[in-house]
């Protein structure tokens, strides 16, 4: 596994290293002078996504647990989350745990590891189907390489929409007259249980979460609207919107490369030059984006190190059966 992951690195580090000397590094470097102060833009952006996550995170909580919990609180975990997530090679799976760690020890492992997978399923969801709507609604029409395929890409995508529809209303519909309890005292062994009780108790929350998290996805859009605005390309909100949907369904491609080493770079750079606006303006956007991204991961992990260090006593007991203790509402 770590060759695995130390050749993903080389390879997605050769890319990078390849596209700069075919693109002309220092024509990409005058490129990204462009943006000079706008990078504070760029950074303080963020704080928006991460507020729609936190959301997602807040309705994927049972009613009955919500009021354990403060926004604040999983506002900062989900930066936490999001840093380990970033960089370490973990498939995006050590900052869920991170997440489910760093939550009040008050609160009874079971609640805090089913919330953040129920938060994670969400997400997921969210993700797949901005991607999708985006194919259908946005995609025909708008890559010229593409246009043979428009009518295909276009009923493929709202075909696997419809297909997931129909799979969510059948499982609400006919899951719970087929489910048992679950008397499984193991909390990782009765997770898949608890997200199946979740979606079929609490059907609002689980959708308002869904929602929450394409809000998030949706709005890295501005950002790259203002990059290309910074670099002096003109893009339309649904020319960027559509790059926010090709740049996602390529990081979906590419989640198990750490930090995004290379394959931001690369996907950018085709997702603009397959749309016309330039291989050189993709490499510039997808550095912009790397900067961003590092900056807040640094971030994140800083808040991480500084909580363990206030919280030592952070665990998680997988034997935890413990009536969760009252606490006062958010």
């Amino acid at each position: 596994m770590k060759l695995f992951r130390t050749l993903i690195l080389l390879i997605g580090g050769a890319t990078f290293a390849y596209l700069l000397w075919k693109l002309d590094a220092a024509h990409v470097g005058r490129l990204l002078l462009k943006v000079r102060w706008g990078f504070a833009f760029i950074l303080a952006q963020e704080a928006v996504p991460h507020f729609f996550n936190a959301l997602g995170w807040r309705f994927a909580i049972p009613a009955r647990h919500a009021g354990l919990f403060r926004f604040g609180e999983l506002y900062r975990h989900r930066i936490q989350g999001d840093g380990v997530n970033y960089l370490t090679p973990s498939a995006t799976l050590a900052g869920e745990y991170t997440r489910a760690l760093l939550i009040d020890n008050a609160v009874p492992a079971g609640i805090r590891v089913g919330c953040v997978v129920s938060a994670k399923c969400t997400q997921s969801l969210g993700q797949v189907v901005f991607v999708l709507l985006g194919l259908a609604v946005l995609a025909p029409g708008s890559i010229p390489v593409l246009a043979p395929y428009d009518g295909r890409i276009r009923w493929g995508a709202l075909s696997i929409l419809a297909v997931l529809a129909a799979a969510s209303a059948g499982y609400w519909s006919w899951g719970g007259r087929a489910r048992k309890a679950s008397a499984e005292p193991h909390l990782l062994k009765a997770l898949p249980g608890q997200v199946s009780d979740f979606f079929l108790e609490h059907q609002a929350r689980w959708w308002a979460s869904t929602f929450f998290f394409m809000l998030g996805y949706a709005w890295t859009a501005v950002e790259v609207f203002a990059v290309c605005c910074f670099l002096g390309v003109r893009v339309g909100w649904q020319t960027a919107l559509l790059i926010e949907v090709l740049s996602n369904a390529a990081d979906m491609a590419f989640f198990m490369v750490p930090a995004k080493v290379g394959t931001q770079e690369a996907s950018r750079t085709a997702i603009l030059y397959s749309l016309g606006l330039g291989a050189r303006n993709g490499l510039a956007l997808g550095i912009v984006r790397h900067i961003r991204e590092l900056a807040w991961a640094g971030f994140g992990l800083l808040l991480y190190t500084r909580e363990l260090r206030k919280n030592p006593q952070a665990s998680l007991r997988l034997d935890a059966a413990a009536k969760a203790p009252e606490r006062t509402p958010a």
